[in-house]
């Protein structure tokens, strides 16, 4: 019992210590909290690649440790390998450390078993089938831990065949192994959760969170980034016309769901037509794009257009009623003399009211003024 706790607490230490580390890592390389990354797999490899380094460290200790001591090792190296595969997202990255675990055990032990090439091809199936059907692991925590209990025994039934171990012994480092799986699986869900906050708490910062529309403050930061970076930067202010009288006749949720119907149809239409356009709510009804790198003509081409899928845009109230919208729109770009880009904002927010005094629906540009 006295060397269960012992190793129960060690191998604890140490996975602890291995993940600590790996959240490290991911904090410093991975800023992609808006999931737009194409090749995830990249930056994972990565993290694989300091895992291979300290699964190898563990099997050089292995074989030079007491033949008592080896499977400790190893159970280490087997419950590492396991934690591992709940931190990375991608099936190359599942994968991998299986294969490079099973890799490294024959290349430094100098050892060779056929069950632990069997354990390898049904751990990977496990693991796969686990990911696709049962992520986060944090919502899932028997189907988990199941997963891992029998990708363990199995690897220690192996392990006991090629090491030539006693029963008892095979017994006591299966046991550590549930153990010590059950305590890391448990502080990695309490960080993964607590990743899932902060990313969260990013996200509202970032995006407006009933629309998914740009903030105000991400519109300040960009504002300032563009007109730093690109000598054309075009604005066009809009504002949904009479959308008081919507939410007085139709309700203040179906004027949440129009808010929400009109960023997504504007934002489909600048992802179509448009290279580096972003939609920002900038009020409550009142939204504001940032279009770098276009000259003037290309910007009032994007409001005309914008202008007509509005006009098309319905949106059905629970009750079965139909909403119609218009938007007033004052569209502005960089002149010589700006020294900042709140100088084009503030021009085109004028210009959309220009709009709403001219009879709304309608687009203003400097020239009427």
């Amino acid at each position: 019992m006295g060397m269960i706790v012992a190793a129960t607490f060690l191998l604890s230490f140490l996975n602890v210590g291995f993940i600590a580390v790996l959240q490290r890592l991911m904090r410093l390389l991975d800023h992609d909290i808006e999931g737009n990354n194409p090749y995830p797999w990249r930056t994972e490899l990565v993290y694989t690649c300091y895992y291979s380094a300290v699964t190898a460290f563990i099997f050089v200790m292995a074989v030079n440790s007491t033949p008592t001591q080896q499977p400790l090792w190893i159970n280490g190296a087997l419950i590492l390998m396991m934690s591992y595969t709940d931190a990375v997202k991608t099936r190359i990255n599942i994968i991998l450390p299986l294969v490079i675990t099973v890799g490294l055990f024959f290349a430094i032990s100098r050892l060779f078993s056929f069950w632990l090439i069997l354990t390898l091809t049904i751990g990977i199936l496990l693991l796969l089938a686990e990911r696709q059907w049962f992520f986060p692991f944090d919502q899932h925590p028997v189907i988990i831990l199941s997963v891992k209990a029998i990708i363990g025994g199995i690897s220690w039934a192996g392990l006991t065949v090629t090491l030539h171990l006693a029963l008892k012994e095979t017994i006591s480092m299966f046991i550590v192994y549930l153990l010590v799986t059950a305590i890391v699986y448990r502080y990695m869900v309490t960080l993964r959760r607590e990743h899932v906050n902060q990313v969260e708490t990013a996200r509202n910062v970032i995006y407006d969170n009933l629309t998914h529309a740009y903030s105000w403050l991400s519109f300040r930061s960009d504002a300032n980034f563009f007109f730093e970076n690109y000598s054309e930067l075009s604005i066009i202010a809009m504002d949904i016309d009479n959308f008081k009288q919507i939410n007085d006749t139709y309700g203040h949720l179906a004027g949440n769901v129009t808010l929400q119907k009109f960023a997504a149809v504007l934002e489909a239409v600048l992802a179509k037509q448009t290279h580096g356009a972003k939609l920002y709510r900038t009020g409550g009804e009142e939204f504001t794009i940032l279009y770098p790198g276009v000259t003037a003509e290309a910007a009032t081409l994007i409001a005309e257009e914008l202008q007509e899928v509005v006009r098309d845009l319905q949106v059905k109230t629970e009750k079965g009623e139909t909403i119609h919208m218009t938007i007033s729109m004052g569209v502005e770009n960089r002149r010589m003399d700006d020294k900042s880009a709140i100088e084009i904002f503030n021009r085109a927010d004028r210009y959309l009211y220009v709009s709403k005094r001219n009879g709304k629906d309608q687009i203003s540009f400097g020239t009427d003024e």
